[in-house]
């Protein structure tokens, strides 16, 4: 027997848009808001996931926090200024905290609106945006949903995955903070 593997990838692709449009659904998309600081030198760099895993091995030994985000998620858009107070927080124990924004490549106003948002609440830190189809970023990071907070430990290992995947389990601020102070500590204990 002979399975036509076009059908199996298109199957795949057709899952995966219907997540993404659940989860664009699930994000409230009503007030985007955001608090607004002293203007930054923030820039969005455009990055292709073969330069993404370039940049992520790039910051061992390092901590490193990756919130995913985009534009169109309120959820994201309301709690990312704690991301500006967590690395205010912990970049000088050597965290690095790094901002990945999904919105579409080929919608330059939300690129734009997500260049102006970084720049307004002084997200000084690293911040790319994912330059390759969002369909297909979601299964690159096998996201259903954002926001979402990937941690990896010094040795560049994913330690912690934080999303809203679980209705039931929504993670939260603390939750990120425990897992940095966690993986701070195994470094502090691995050094003596």
């Amino acid at each position: 027997m002979v399975f036509d593997l076009s059908l199996v990838n298109r199957a795949g692709k057709l899952l995966a848009a219907a997540a993404l449009s659940l989860a664009l659904l699930a994000c409230d998309n009503s007030d985007t808001t955001a608090i607004v600081g002293t203007p930054a030198a923030a820039e969005m760099k455009p990055v292709s996931f073969q330069q993404w895993d370039k940049q992520l091995a790039s910051y061992q030994p390092s901590v490193v926090v990756v919130d995913l985000w985009a534009m169109w998620c309120t959820s994201c858009i309301k709690r990312f200024p704690k991301m500006v107070d967590m690395h205010d927080k912990y970049s000088p124990q050597g965290v690095q905290i790094v901002a990945l924004n999904l919105d579409n490549r080929d919608d330059p106003t939300a690129l734009q609106q997500a260049q102006d948002f970084l720049r307004e609440i002084n997200a000084t830190f690293d911040n790319y945006h994912m330059d390759e189809n969002m369909i297909d970023a979601f299964e690159h990071f096998k996201l259903i949903g954002i926001p979402a907070v990937i941690i990896y430990d010094g040795q560049g290992n994913e330690r912690f995955r934080l999303t809203g995947d679980n209705p039931s389990k929504q993670f939260t601020d603390q939750d990120i903070e425990n897992a940095i102070n966690e993986l701070l500590a195994e470094q502090k204990m691995a050094a003596r």
